[in-house]
């Protein structure tokens, strides 16, 4: 037991003192433990935990990779080791030294190019070969031996981000897996990493959330730009589709389509306050916001817009929207239409409990950016970051580490995203296509799980009553005329 533990509970030895373990040793606010459902009818129970690993991951900036000592990272629950060789180029190997099972991230890059275990000077060259072995001398059988090869993982560096291929099988081409506009040759990247104590599929899970702008958001600093917290409030989820069995791509809708339309009043306007007769009130509580938010909805309009709109419209090509939206490995992906820029949240699993999530913030050019151009960047981009990535992303995740992902759902529409998701994690994964294709044996394939029922009877009620409405709307149109 612990010295936070053991300090613990004499706190609950006074009147009240019970609060402080009120949730037991657990801790009031620590994240509960990640568990998956045990029944394999549900879908979630069939997504490893440490991610899937057949794929390229962002690792680390090749700067942070130092000439005489090796850089240790944890990835998808293994630890890896990073290393300059003998060209200067990042490599990586497992942080396992073949001859006894010693970290090499303990050793030290005595010579240009190679990593040298500190237990018995077992060195090693980027591609994980033994050249030398220092406490039996330039004689030593164990310098080449098949058995002293150290595992490797294949690099790529990628302006100045260090990408490490962490599967089995032979490595794709890593533009499959990476983003296009890493590869543009004047693009400026400016990534962010963050860690998450959560799985990486509740990061995933929430970054397509339909509706939680107006509760979770609704104190960050973009959507108090918004009239409508983002996106309005209705029982419908985004229509998705699954694109190349490799991302879920989602389309908000215009905002004046399907169910949306019953909020609209007679002067087109959807309402700031809505009422819920249940508990006999309005949401939001309060009107403050309108004091500033009329200013961005008139900008809006100038633009074309439809008030209220936070991202740009969806797409309709095809070249986009393979890329948009949440992609295989753990990428979700916003911002392709913008021709400025582009943002990808690659959620790298740790451990467990723990994600490692790195921010590809692209800035993309077609030339050379111009020195007023990259001073403007480099001075804006702190705010913009501080925006996006942390009072916006932040509040996300204040309320997503603490899913309890074992225990029993109930979904709606809205929930849409989250269904598709794990559809194609499940279904689609390389992990599973290299399975099928040396015939391995996979568990059965589930037709329709509970939770994918729930969100397909939502859609038919809305179904129904949107029909419904149609219909009287027709009607009052008619004897209106009448």
């Amino acid at each position: 037991m612990g010295v936070k533990k053991l300090l613990a509970k004499p706190l609950s030895g006074y009147p009240g003192g019970y609060k402080a373990m009120r949730r037991g040793f657990q801790g009031v606010n620590e994240t509960p433990p990640f568990r998956v459902p045990e029944d394999r009818e549900d879908r979630r129970s069939r997504i490893p935990p440490t991610g899937y690993r057949e794929y390229w991951y962002p690792a680390l900036p090749a700067k942070d990779v130092k000439k005489h000592e090796p850089s240790i990272l944890r990835m998808l629950g293994t630890d890896v080791i990073f290393f300059r060789d003998t060209n200067g180029d990042v490599q990586s190997l497992l942080d396992w030294c073949p001859h006894r099972a010693v970290y090499l991230s303990m050793g030290r890059c005595y010579f240009n190019g190679f990593v040298t275990c500190p237990y018995h000077g077992a060195t090693f060259d980027g591609e994980g070969n033994c050249v030398a072995f220092l406490t039996e001398g330039p004689d030593s059988k164990m310098v080449g031996a098949p058995g002293m090869k150290a595992r490797k993982f294949p690099t790529v560096t990628l302006k100045g981000l260090v990408f490490v291929w962490m599967g089995e099988g032979e490595p794709v081409d890593p533009q499959e897996d990476i983003p296009p506009e890493m590869f543009e040759d004047h693009n400026i990247l400016r990534p962010v990493f963050s860690m998450f104590d959560c799985n990486w599929v509740l990061v995933l899970e929430n970054t397509m959330d339909a509706h939680n702008a107006f509760m979770v958001h609704r104190n960050s600093i973009r959507i108090l730009k918004s009239r409508l917290g983002g996106r309005p409030r209705t029982p419908l989820g985004y229509r998705v589709n699954i694109v190349k069995n490799k991302n879920v791509h989602y389309r908000p809708g215009n905002g004046k389509s399907s169910v949306e339309k019953f909020y609209y009043d007679d002067d087109g306007n959807i309402p700031y306050q809505m009422y819920y007769p249940g508990v006999d009130g309005v949401w939001p509580l309060g009107r403050w916001r309108l004091l500033w938010t009329w200013f961005y909805d008139w900008h809006a309009r100038r633009k074309g817009q439809d008030v209220g709109r936070t991202r740009p419209p969806q797409s309709d090509d095809p070249d986009v929207n393979e890329w948009n939206g949440t992609r295989l490995p753990g990428m979700s992906r916003t911002g392709g239409n913008n021709r400025f820029f582009r943002s990808t949240r690659w959620a790298v699993p740790v451990e467990d409990g723990l994600t490692r999530m790195v921010y590809l913030n692209v800035e993309r050019y077609s030339e050379p950016p111009s020195l007023m151009r990259r001073l403007w960047s480099s001075a804006s981009w702190p705010y913009r970051n501080w925006e996006l990535n942390f009072n916006f992303r932040n509040q996300d995740y204040d309320a997503e580490k603490y899913v309890q992902y074992d225990l029993p759902e109930y979904l709606s529409s809205t929930d849409s995203v989250v269904v598709a998701m794990r559809r194609l994690f499940v279904e689609h994964a390389r992990d599973v296509q290299r399975r099928r294709e040396r015939e391995e044996e996979l568990p059965e394939q589930v037709e329709e799980t509970s939770a994918e029922q729930m969100v397909r009877e939502g859609d038919t009620r809305v179904a129904e009553v949107s029909e419904a409405f149609d219909e009287a709307r027709l009607r009052s149109e008619l004897l209106r005329r009448v």
